[in-house]
C-alpha cells in the first residue's frame, strides 16, 4: 500500500470514528478542535446546540449554569442554545449524550477571553420551529 493510500484509509477511519463517538457533533467542529487543542489547551468556541424539542428553559438554564458555569442564550423557542466556552472532547460528549440534542455545530472565538460573536448556525431540519408553533397556536387561541 502506497503511503497515500495509507492516508487515505486513516482518513476515512479517523471520519467513520467521529461519527462514531460524537454522532450529533458536526466533524468540521472536531476537526477544528483537534487542530487547535494541539497548540492552544484551552480553545474558546461559540457552541451552537440544536434540539429536537423544545425543553423547560429553566431547568436546562440552571443545568449549564451549574455543570459548566456559563449563561446559555436560548433562540428558535429555547430549541436552539447557544453558550460561549473552552471546549475539548469531553464537553462535546457530555452535551451529545443528552437524547434531546439533535446536532451540534461551533465556530472558533479565540483562546483569549474574546466575546462571542452570537449564533452564525440556522436550524436545517426541515421540522417548524417551536417559536413558529407558538406563535401559530397563539393566533389561534385569540379567535
Amino acid at each position: 500500500m502506497s503511503c497515500i493510500e495509507e492516508l487515505e484509509k486513516k482518513y476515512m477511519e479517523f471520519e467513520s470514528l467521529m461519527k462514531t463517538c460524537l454522532p450529533k457533533v458536526d466533524t468540521q467542529l472536531i476537526v477544528d478542535m483537534l487542530h487547535r487543542l494541539a497548540g492552544d489547551r484551552n480553545p474558546m468556541y461559540t457552541l451552537e446546540i440544536f434540539l429536537n424539542k423544545k425543553p423547560v428553559l429553566e431547568e436546562i438554564r440552571n443545568k449549564i449554569a451549574t455543570d459548566l458555569q456559563v449563561e446559555p442564550a436560548f433562540f428558535d423557542g429555547g430549541t436552539h442554545v447557544v453558550i460561549a466556552h473552552r471546549i475539548d472532547l469531553k464537553m462535546l460528549e457530555y452535551f451529545s449524550s443528552d437524547e434531546n440534542v439533535y446536532r451540534i455545530r461551533g465556530t472558533y472565538t479565540g483562546h483569549g477571553q474574546g466575546a462571542s460573536i452570537g449564533p452564525v448556525f440556522e436550524r436545517d431540519d426541515p421540522e417548524e420551529t417551536w417559536d413558529d408553533y407558538d406563535k401559530a397556536h397563539s393566533q389561534k387561541d385569540k379567535t
